[in-house]
């Protein structure tokens, strides 16, 4: 009775607080929209490279969005988003303005850009920015990298900073590490341009380090082979010009890595140069009172130099230890005296030509002796000798013209065949690649043989012949490139020639009437092929570039 009496009344007006949180759901769920959308088209540009991709809203609306999210957090990053999102749309919009004014190059433009943030320094450390250095720690040597008594500590930014500071003040700039500065260029008409921001220029060099960064060919491959018409050479310092020889030089050897020669000869002193092209430093000169040096070579590992000459006598020189140690003579043998000595390239053996003609096995090793391949001759013997690339081949000249070839392992002749150059085969070479075998023979004849013909006959005919220096070849080499052949006479002034292997022709240009060869002795490649040393009758080691090879 009393419930039925009583009346009701509803209030109907809006809550403000209500009000604002049905009004502000959809444009919290349209901002996290826009953050998505956000989201996928910076993945889109990394993905596919391509910055004008635009994803619409329209793709993304069967995605399901939840809109419960509440609090502070959820606040922060929306409006965090939103700010990048914003960023984005800013983007957008100044691409649609370009293209809408026929920039058609805006597109290639930023695929160039976001192909290179795809790569990122080995160096850049984003660690580095949270680290803080106690310089003055304990008993450091970083207290000189302060600027200031009062410094302490110092940000990892700065103390990068600092120590590349501290490198640069103590260690020379060297001239092969530094860049040449980039020529911004229009991509239009390509003129160098004076002014403006040149974008076009440096997106051609930014795509063309992007695609150095993904190929090793730039920097392992040779594009083009040594031409044949002229031979491009540039005349250096010479490698001994710190320290020129008293006598004649006899032997050139070049360390495996490139950086490294030595020189030697009647002086009885074997000296060593760092070689840099426009300077090279002595590095180290020894004295060997006992040894006339005849030759003299870097092993295969380049931690050794093996010297011998007129004596029994011949010597080792550590290069790690800084030590000479004179081995007297060869266990088993009486000699007098050597005329050449080869180390192979497996670092296995060395092969030792003795004054008398004989040719003497030699492990690389104890320096004991191996075995003798071939016994000291009646008129000539054994007058040069040259290994196979690999180590496993040891070809000899003979008598009357003869070339034998031996098996390193099993210590044996297996073929013999006859040089139609003259009476003697005075010089022999290989060539890097295993191809071909280079003859030189008294009368000045330079025959040029492929090693697979070599076998298949005892009079083999040669692919060519070259007649251009007129008494005995004395030196023979190949440069390790394979495509040059270095031929010259110690006994005619200026006799001395180069060929290009592939065309079989000597260059015409080099070298001149006024190219200061004198008597060359020998003659050494580097292992770039970039140099070419020639040592003559003057002490000197002249150096020159040949410069078709970017590297030295």
């Amino acid at each position: 009775l009393i419930l039925s009496s009583m009346s009701f009344e509803v209030d109907t007006t809006p809550d403000a607080g209500v009000q604002q949180l049905v009004h502000d759901g959809p444009d919290k769920r349209k901002r996290k929209k826009t953050m998505l959308l956000a989201r996928e088209r910076a993945l889109a540009s990394l993905v596919f490279e391509d910055a004008s991709q635009d994803i619409t809203a329209d793709e993304d609306d069967g995605v399901e969005m939840d809109g419960s999210e509440e609090g502070e957090e959820g606040e922060e990053g929306v409006l965090g988003v939103e700010r990048s999102a914003q960023h984005g749309q800013g983007e957008e919009q100044g691409e649609g303005e370009g293209e809408e004014a026929g920039d058609a190059e805006g597109p290639s433009r930023a695929r160039s850009k976001s192909s290179l943030a795809m790569f990122t320094p080995a160096w850049v450390d984003d660690d580095d920015a949270t680290v803080s250095v106690d310089v003055m720690a304990g008993s450091s040597r970083l207290r000189k990298l302060r600027r200031t008594e009062k410094e302490r500590k110092l940000q990892g930014a700065d103390y990068g900073a600092r120590l590349r500071q501290q490198f640069e003040s103590t260690q020379p700039k060297l001239a092969w590490a530094s860049l040449p500065a980039r020529k911004k260029t229009h991509a239009h008409d390509g003129v160098a341009a004076e002014g403006g921001s040149g974008d076009d220029g440096r997106d051609d060099d930014e795509q063309a380090d992007a695609s150095l960064l993904r190929s090793t060919m730039h920097v392992l491959g040779r594009a083009v082979s040594l031409p044949s018409g002229e031979l491009s050479m540039k005349r250096m310092a010479d490698v001994n010009v710190e320290e020129p020889s008293k006598a004649v030089v006899q032997a050139l050897s070049w360390h495996p890595n490139g950086q490294l020669a030595l020189t030697a000869g009647y002086d009885k002193t074997l000296r060593l140069f760092r070689v840099g092209g426009s300077s090279n430093v002595k590095v180290q000169s020894v004295h060997m009172p006992k040894i006339v040096v005849n030759s003299a070579a870097f092993t295969a590992d380049g931690a050794q130099v093996i010297a011998c000459g007129k004596g029994r006598d011949w010597a080792v020189f550590d290069l790690h230890a800084g030590k000479v140690e004179l081995v007297p003579g060869v266990m088993g043998r009486s000699e007098n005296g050597f005329e050449q000595v080869l180390p192979s390239a497996d670092g296995k053996h060395l092969a030792l030509v003795t004054s008398s003609g004989a040719l003497l096995l030699v492990s690389a090793k104890t320096k004991q002796l191996v075995g003798t391949l071939q016994s000291a001759g009646s008129k000539w013997g054994c007058q040069s000798a040259a290994f196979s690339p690999d180590g496993s081949i040891l070809y000899a000249s003979g008598q009357g013209g003869q070339v034998q070839v031996w098996d390193v392992a099993r210590r044996c002749c297996v073929h013999t065949w006859r040089d139609q150059g003259g009476l003697r085969v005075a010089a022999l070479a290989t060539s890097n690649d295993g191809n071909l075998l280079a003859t030189g023979a008294d009368s000045g004849a330079v025959n040029l043989y492929e090693v697979a013909s070599l076998f298949r006959s005892a009079s083999p005919k040669p692919l060519k012949e070259f007649l251009n220096v007129r008494t005995a070849i004395t030196e023979l080499a190949f440069n390790p490139a394979s495509e040059v052949l270095c031929f010259a006479s110690k006994y005619t002034k200026a006799s001395l020639r180069m060929a290009h292997i592939a065309s079989r022709r000597v260059f015409a240009n080099w070298p001149t009437a006024k190219t200061p060869l004198n008597y060359v002795q020998c003659c050494a490649f580097s292992p770039n092929s970039g140099f070419v040393s020639l040592g003559n009758d003057k002490g000197k080691a002249l150096l020159y570039r040949i410069n078709h090879y970017e590297r030295a």
